[in-house]
């Protein structure tokens, strides 16, 4: 589970006006979150760093990183673990334990793709648009589908001036609370493509748990 809260978070995070009705709240977030996006699709590749807090009943954890995102692929690491994805299968090493788990990204239930923070508006969700704070638009989301989604809320905050993904606080339905914070972007670097593959000869040592 801690292992699919983590993957989670990159995923993947008031004052309202009382004139603007639902159509203005959907309007105004939809026209803030196509600037971020049609900035982003710009982006052949991407590098960020990141801090990670996750809170839950069981869990109080903060962790700092970096990921690199390329199409569906990414990779990303923090102090406990490396976690490798080619778009279909996961690789998440634990040095501290000598282990890495292999999982189908379509079997974790919890996990997506670190760029959909940056893309994952677009389908499933109604929005309404909460205030704007310094240099900073703050949106929440709710999925149209409750039933079928993993989420309960999510909130975006939105740099104006960049048009990029400050914060995104993700609530889900088993009570727990994930919040991503964007510390620095770098579109377009240069990342070789075995970054995103596991190589088990890199690693003699480690024991290999395959869960597919």
């Amino acid at each position: 589970m801690k292992k699919q809260l983590l993957i989670i978070g990159f995923s993947i995070l008031t004052s309202i006006a009382f004139s603007q009705n639902v159509a203005e709240h959907n309007e105004k977030s939809k026209e803030v979150l196509a600037e971020v996006s049609d900035n982003y699709q710009n982006y052949k590749s991407l590098k960020f760093t990141f801090n990670l807090t996750i809170n839950s009943q069981d869990i109080n954890e903060t962790q700092t990183g970096y990921a690199l995102i390329r199409n569906d692929q990414f990779y990303y690491e923090t102090e406990e673990r490396n976690v490798i994805c080619n778009g279909e299968t996961v690789w998440t090493l634990i040095p501290d334990d000598d282990e890495c788990y292999i999982d189908n990204l379509s079997d974790l239930d919890n996990a997506i793709n670190p760029s959909e923070i940056f893309t994952i508006w677009k389908h499933g969700f109604n929005y309404k648009y909460i205030k704007k704070e310094q240099n900073s638009h703050y949106i929440k989301m709710f999925p149209q589908n409750p039933d079928k989604s993993k989420y309960h809320t999510i909130i975006m905050k939105v740099n104006d001036e960049s048009k990029s993904i400050e914060q995104a606080t993700v609530k889900t339905k088993d009570g727990v609370t994930i919040k991503l914070t964007v510390k620095e972007l770098t579109p377009n670097p240069e990342i070789s493509s075995d970054k995103f593959t596991w190589n088990e000869n890199d690693f003699p040592s480690i024991d290999v748990i395959d869960n597919r």
